[in-house]
């Protein structure tokens, strides 16, 4: 028997702590199940049981009632609990909870995945220790579903990779796609999930995303805008008390665009704005 997978094991006899376990009644090899592995379910002697097999502080094979959500064959979807400076434990659904390595994290430690992120993991037996492992982009393509040509707005979105040009990324409904550097402005964690605008699907389905606001965006062609006014002419006959009318007519954008820009260009210190003569200029 291996650990990392479950069984159908027959409770041989019970012990003041728990109970042994056996593959078959003629079996020598014994497994021991402890009693807060039961999860309070009392067993009798004969019974057939359904366990899942893992390794215990003391480096022994194990038994619990509990069901993993992960197995040396199995990947599923299992929830950051915690960290340590070797790696990050996940809940795998049993008691006890498995190390996912420094070595399948990011080198940045910055975006190590915090607790409540999700990884795609199988159980690995590395020198008799289990360990979870996060699959890689060819596992996470077997819950791909190619997203619709049509399809516009947000999607929420789990990270599964972090590269030099951006994050891979899946979504709920199983659309593989990409986010690039350009498109967001702090770095994502591995396993965050994030709401990201949908900027293009591909013909063979896939997707690219940003977690740029829309607004933001707009912010910045207006900031553009209002700086190659100014180096133009030198000078704006306009303030944040101006008349949308007159905002419209020099600039050709909204009195709140216009505000939410200077105000920007404002707090970045490359414009100076004179409220009484309603005027900016560039900064010297």
């Amino acid at each position: 028997m291996q650990a990392g997978k479950h069984y159908k094991l027959i409770v041989e006899r019970q012990t003041d702590i728990g109970y042994i376990l056996l593959e078959e009644e003629d079996s020598s090899e014994e497994i021991f199940i402890h009693n807060n592995d039961t999860y309070g379910q009392e067993l009798t002697e004969g019974e057939l049981v359904d366990v899942f097999l893992y390794v215990d502080h003391k480096g022994r094979v194990a038994a619990t009632l509990g069901e993993s959500k992960i197995t040396l064959d199995k990947y599923d979807w299992v929830e950051v609990v915690g960290g340590i400076r070797t790696g990050v434990f996940v809940d795998i659904g049993i008691r006890k909870d498995l190390l996912v390595s420094e070595d399948d994290l990011p080198i940045d430690k910055d975006i190590w995945p915090k607790n409540g992120d999700k990884l795609y993991c199988r159980v690995i037996d590395h020198k008799g220790k289990l360990l979870a492992k996060p699959g890689s982009r060819n596992v996470l393509e077997e819950l791909q579903k190619p997203a619709p040509s049509d399809l516009s707005g947000k999607l929420t979105v789990t990270i599964f990779n972090i590269g030099e040009h951006g994050a891979n990324v899946i979504s709920e409904e199983g659309y593989i796609g990409f986010i690039h550097n350009s498109e967001y402005k702090e770095e994502p964690r591995l396993g965050q999930l994030v709401e990201g605008r949908l900027t293009n699907v591909k013909e063979n389905g896939e997707i690219n995303l940003s977690l740029i606001p829309q607004k933001e965006l707009a912010m910045d062609d207006d900031a553009e805008l209002i700086i190659s006014k100014l180096e133009k002419i030198g000078m704006l006959p306009l303030s944040d008390k101006s008349d949308p009318e007159d905002i419209k007519a020099h600039l050709g954008i909204s009195k709140a665009a216009f505000k939410r820009a200077v105000g920007r260009l404002l707090k970045e210190g490359k414009i100076t704005q004179d409220k009484q003569a309603e005027k900016i200029h560039l900064t010297e």
